[in-house]
């Protein structure tokens, strides 16, 4: 089964790939223009070869909340951003790979299934670096922290059982 995870943003977006368990491909985009609708546009037109050349049978999004993990409001433009980028990328799919599903998973829970600790007390700005530390002693791989956070979408879906994470 070959399975993309994305750990979407309108600025910078990680991606990878998996056959079955085995991570075979990984990048980021990125997008810097200060109108959001030609950042989605930018991201979109980077997945898109990636959908072409690739098989894909499944895409696993990160789940957009409109709270942080600490529990803090997320600001509602951010939210919205989020939310628009995340339908864009549902269109391409079914444009270019209408037999892949999509599945999105929490941030909290893929992170419990690679043994990184979040919750309450547990800041955003800590979780970047512990991701990172985990693609590299798992991967052996320096990647940024949205490859990284890619990845461990990646790894806590291929890596452990589907009714042990809250998928959806």
């Amino acid at each position: 089964m070959t399975i993309l995870t994305i750990d979407a943003s309108t600025k910078s977006t990680g991606y990878a790939i998996f056959e079955d368990t085995s991570l075979i491909y990984y990048g980021c985009i990125t997008a810097s223009s200060n109108d959001l609708i030609k950042r989605i546009q930018k991201i979109i037109e980077g997945l898109h070869p990636i959908l072409q050349e690739y098989d894909v049978d499944k895409i696993i999004l990160e789940e957009v909340r409109p709270d942080t993990e600490s529990g803090e409001k997320r600001n509602i433009k951010t939210y919205r951003a989020l939310m628009w980028l995340q339908a864009a990328i549902a269109f391409l799919a079914h444009e270019i790979s209408p037999r892949s599903t999509i599945e999105y998973v929490y941030p909290s829970s893929w992170r419990a299934a690679c043994g990184i600790k979040t919750g309450r007390g547990v800041k955003r700005a800590s979780l970047k670096p512990a991701d990172m530390k985990f693609v590299k002693d798992n991967y052996n791989i320096e990647v940024n922290d949205d490859i990284a956070d890619a990845i461990g979408i990646g790894h806590a879906y291929t890596n452990v059982l589907d009714n042990e994470i809250n998928w959806e």
